[in-house]
């Protein structure tokens, strides 16, 4: 008589998955649940020390590549590594990723707004060029992270939702191209998610404080597992918490709000506090 077997064989077990912002946060979470499911990581971060610290943590199956996803030849170099330790590159994680500092268009430094997109935008696309022909050779899976910052307006924050709306669109034609090599391509969304970087925006004392305007910060394990899942699935789209979805349906009728939301206390609140234009 056949039993039900219920601990079935995960799916990335045996593969080889490359994840960016991988010291901590999201990344690092990502690597962890990975690891645990039999797959080897490497993790990449401009942490050195950090990233080190979480490769031991993980094992014989993880190892450490300090580079930071600006550096266009580091990151050659590293997928080259990989590629020669590992035998090659199944799932591809672009998640790393900053948010800048609080300031209007008007008001913040030309070089923190480029940084951002420099980092969340060109990081995303050198870490997926770099990867891109050891990915495809296995007809693996990418997966870049976005946000629900895609959809919706972000005062005060305009480079990294700017940054984040690309990335998504980055991803969507990156899917169309690559689908005659048996490759995919999910985009991630979250909310806020419980990282130190998240803290110190909602948690800051005073006006330039950022409204809670979407409920309080989902923890970090529940954004892994819908990482790990979705790479598991190899999802066109992953999300937390569960509104997501809904949000992004509703960009369109959203938009109309803006009017609104221009007018909202906390949100006039914080443009006013971060308006402080930069020395000429």
């Amino acid at each position: 008589m056949r039993t039900h077997q219920t601990d079935r064989r995960s799916p990335v077990a045996g593969r080889v998955a490359v994840i960016t912002g991988a010291a901590g946060g999201i990344g690092g979470e990502t690597a962890r649940r990975l690891a645990a499911r039999g797959a080897s990581v490497a993790l990449l971060d401009r942490d050195a020390a950090g990233v080190a610290r979480t490769a031991a943590r993980l094992g014989p199956r993880a190892a450490a590549y300090p580079v930071d996803v600006t550096d266009t030849a580091g990151l050659a170099e590293v997928m080259r590594d990989i590629g020669e330790r590992f035998g090659g590159i199944d799932v591809l994680v672009a998640n790393a990723g900053v948010s800048g500092p609080l300031a209007t268009v008007a008001a913040v430094e030309p070089a923190a707004f480029e940084r951002v997109v420099e980092v969340n935008l060109l990081g995303v696309w050198r870490t997926v060029r770099a990867a891109l022909p050891q990915v495809c050779a296995r007809r693996g899976y990418i997966l870049v992270t976005s946000s629900i910052a895609a959809a919706i307006p972000c005062p005060t924050v305009a480079a990294y939702g700017a940054s984040k709306a690309a990335v998504e669109a980055f991803g969507r034609a990156l899917r169309i191209e690559l689908a005659h090599t048996g490759t995919a391509v999910g985009v991630a969304y979250f909310g806020t998610v419980d990282t130190g970087l998240v803290r110190g925006l909602l948690t800051r004392p005073g006006p330039d404080r950022f409204p809670r305007v979407i409920g309080a910060p989902i923890p970090v394990a529940r954004a892994g597992a819908a990482m790990t899942a979705g790479i598991e699935r190899r999802a066109r789209t992953v999300f937390a918490p569960w509104w997501v979805p809904a949000l992004l349906a509703a960009r369109a009728q959203l938009a109309l709000a803006d009017p609104l939301a221009a007018r909202l206390r906390p949100l006039t609140s914080l443009i006013a506090a971060s308006s402080t234009p930069p020395t000429p």
